[in-house]
C-alpha cells in the first residue's frame, strides 16, 4: 500500500474535504493508495465524510482519529505523502515541517503560510487551494515516482532542520544581541555628541 496521510481538525479550512474529493481520481491511477486521516475530530464531523466515502465507493480510507504526539512520526514516516489541503488563514506550516522532518514529501495548498515552510518541487509540491484535481495530480505524480519522493523527503529533513529548537533559540539570542549592540552603539554616540 502506498500510503498518503492527512494530520488535522475537520474543520473548513482544513480542505480534508477537497483531499477526499481526490482520492476517488487518485484510486482510479494508483489502486493500491491508502488515505489514512488523523487528528482530533470526533463521530459527528467523522460520520459525513464515511458517508461520502461509502457512496463514491472509496475504499482504504482509514479514520484512525486523535493520535499522541509519541505517535505522530510513526504515522509520519510510513507514509509515503502527507496531504495538507487547507483553504487558508494558515499562518505557519508546523505539520508541514513534522512531516518533512519524518522525510516525507509533502503536497499542499498554495498559501501564504505554507509558502513560508515549503517551496515548490524541492520538499513537496504547491497546489491551488480548494481545488482536487490539481490536488489528485500532484499525488498521483509522487506516488508514481519513488526517486522523485526520495529526494524530496531528503531535503525536506534538511529544510525541517533549520527550524529545530537549538537553532531557533541561537537566532533569537543573536537578534537579541544585535539590538543590544545597537542600543549601546546609539547611546555611544549621544554620549560623545
Amino acid at each position: 500500500m502506498l500510503n498518503i496521510l492527512f494530520v488535522g481538525r475537520m474543520e473548513k479550512r482544513k480542505g480534508f474535504r477537497y483531499l477526499l474529493r481526490a482520492f476517488a481520481q487518485i484510486k482510479s491511477a494508483v489502486p493500491n493508495a491508502r488515505l489514512i486521516v488523523a487528528g482530533a475530530y470526533g463521530k459527528k464531523e467523522r460520520e459525513p465524510l464515511v458517508r461520502f466515502a461509502r457512496e463514491h465507493g472509496l475504499r482504504d480510507v482509514k479514520f484512525v482519529g486523535y493520535i499522541s504526539e509519541e505517535e505522530k512520526p510513526r504515522y509520519y514516516r510510513s507514509a509515503h505523502v502527507f496531504c495538507a489541503p487547507s483553504t487558508g488563514f494558515e499562518s505557519f506550516g508546523l505539520v508541514l515541517l513534522e512531516a518533512m522532518a519524518a522525510g516525507t514529501p509533502v503536497v499542499a495548498s498554495d498559501i501564504a503560510g505554507y509558502r513560508t515552510a515549503l517551496t515548490d518541487g524541492r520538499e513537496g509540491l504547491l497546489v491551488p487551494p480548494q481545488d482536487p484535481t490539481a490536488l489528485a495530480q500532484a499525488i498521483i505524480g509522487l506516488l508514481n515516482d519513488a526517486e522523485r519522493r526520495r529526494c524530496m523527503g531528503e531535503q525536506g529533513r534538511m529544510t525541517a532542520s533549520n527550524y529545530a529548537w537549538p537553532k531557533v533559540a541561537r537566532s533569537t539570542l543573536d537578534l537579541y544581541e544585535e539590538c543590544l549592540e545597537a542600543q549601546r552603539n546609539a547611546a555611544r554616540a549621544m554620549r560623545d555628541a
